[in-house]
């Protein structure tokens, strides 16, 4: 597998009228890149040309983290757009950099994959998109709340009971996940709405996942991951500050038993996979800069070589899933 670039990252933000969320994408382009920034962190793309030529091309919906922005990852978008991939990334609506209102609650929860549903239906319904998207190589990646967005995608039944018991005995360790954690009224909506305390927002059309340390595993069962049967890979954080790993990353891979390939990267910390900072950035919200051992674009580059060497792999048949 060659891991040099193909074609230029073509990029456009906003792509409709009158967005339901702001939407950006990444995709193959032929045009020279010119210097752009997303929100001050400094980059190449060529805005707003053509298509390359030779698609249809995959696509890969992205989810940011919780109170996070589209760009979150576009150094990755970047680079999966420069390699045959497009990139798509909605702003969650109440769970974003200028509005985290319903950050970490459920009712986030069980809008974001509807807005993942949404943007891609809106792709795959675009004039000037649509005929570029193989839509039978569409995949899902998300970060942290993201990486529990994506997996509701691919089927998971996320499980708002256990999440209630288990911050009943760990609100004061844990209290990034239990700060909103669902009152009995919200179980109680769950079951007249789903039959059960659960959010099942699965979409047929999602062929793979990437979950980058995955927030909310105190939400996984055996049950709610019983009808999971796409490939999925894992990114974990070597030293992840904000979620406890035994109820998260390593409670998936207890649950999943060999059905996920688990990668942890060497000296990441759970911001290790947002953009490099800016001076701004490092002053007032130092938290986002910290690592654990490596340099922020070395770790990037390992992410982008283990994620693309899985998307390789399942676009090509050799990793499949149940």
């Amino acid at each position: 597998m060659t891991d040099q670039p193909k074609y230029t990252a073509g990029f456009r933000d906003r792509l409709f009228d009158k967005d339901p969320f702001p939407l950006a994408i990444w995709y193959p382009a032929e045009m020279p890149e010119k210097p752009v920034r997303h929100m001050g962190v400094a980059s190449s793309a060529a805005r707003n040309v053509p298509f390359a030529g030779n698609g249809p091309f995959p696509i890969v919906m992205f989810s940011h983290g919780s109170e996070g922005h589209r760009f979150n990852q576009f150094w990755l978008a970047e680079y999966l757009a420069r390699r045959g991939y497009i990139v798509a990334a909605p702003q969650h609506e109440g769970d974003n950099y200028l509005d985290a209102s319903d950050a970490r609650q459920l009712t986030i929860i069980e809008r974001r994959p509807r807005e993942m549903r949404l943007a891609l239906d809106l792709l795959l319904d675009h004039g000037e998109i649509a005929d570029h998207i193989d839509p039978g190589r569409i995949y899902a990646l998300g970060h942290s709340a993201g990486g529990a967005t994506v997996l509701k995608l691919a089927g998971w039944d996320f499980d708002a009971k256990a999440w209630q018991s288990y911050c009943a005995l760990n609100a004061e360790s844990d209290r990034v996940i239990c700060q909103f954690a669902p009152t009995d009224d919200h179980i109680d909506q769950l079951h007249a709405a789903n039959g059960g305390p659960v959010v099942s927002e699965y979409d047929p059309r999602i062929a793979a996942i990437i979950a980058v340390t995955p927030a909310f595993g105190v939400a996984a069962t055996d049950d709610g991951l019983s009808d999971v049967s796409v490939p999925m890979l894992f990114v974990e954080a070597d030293r992840d500050e904000i979620l406890h790993d035994h109820v998260n990353a390593a409670h998936f891979r207890k649950l999943l038993r060999g059905r996920a390939k688990f990668v942890r990267v060497k000296g990441a910390g759970h911001y290790s996979f947002l953009p490099q900072c800016t001076p701004y950035i490092a002053e007032n919200f130092g938290y986002l800069c910290r690592d654990f051992g490596r340099e922020r674009d070395a770790i990037h580059r390992t992410v982008e070589q283990v994620v693309y060497g899985f998307l390789e792999r399942v676009k090509s048949g050799e990793i499949q899933g149940r």
